[in-house]
């Protein structure tokens, strides 16, 4: 595993706040501490450590480089991550904060989708595919999340009815 730029800031024995050290770099520098964070947690990923891929993917985000499509991918990936862990909500949360960055970033809004799914929130789950779908009307994880949410959000309205009636 690369040693993590800020790990290597703090061993000189002065040992610095992160945020200090990270004042003092212009933004290609910053960019590229990120980058190496965003790769060591897509690393992580790949070994199916979600746990250290979440820290990361965190570390590469607090280092607020001003690249968007960067962060965008830091915080996509991130929610990738927490849905493995089964934390939908801070995969929600963080597909947010994604497409916040990027409004078309179709893979953080999959995300989005599929942690709303997760967590029964069907009807916001077709909101975000419905958004997806504006941009890439054939992707296929979208249409199968759309077609499941319609299924289970028509199943609750049926188990409203029949109470209704009762």
């Amino acid at each position: 595993m690369a040693r993590s730029p800020i790990k290597a800031a703090s061993e000189s024995g002065v040992n610095p706040a992160a945020e200090e050290v990270l004042r003092d770099f212009d933004d290609v520098t910053l960019r590229a501490i990120a980058e190496v964070y965003k790769n060591e947690g897509n690393d992580e990923y790949r070994k199916k450590n979600f746990s250290n891929a979440v820290y990361f993917y965190t570390e590469g985000i607090k280092v607020n480089c001003k690249d968007k499509e960067l962060n965008a991918k830091l915080h996509s990936n991130r929610a990738t991550a927490y849905l493995y862990l089964a934390n939908y909500k801070d995969s929600l949360r963080d597909a947010k904060a994604a497409i916040d960055l990027q409004p078309c970033y179709v893979n953080a809004i999959v995300r989005g989708a599929s942690a709303c799914f997760q967590l029964q929130r069907f009807e916001e789950a077709i909101t975000w595919c419905d958004r997806g779908l504006a941009i890439n009307k054939n992707n296929e994880k979208l249409l199968e999340l759309r077609s499941r949410s319609a299924q289970e959000q028509k199943k609750i309205t049926s188990l409203y009815a029949k109470l209704a009636q009762t």
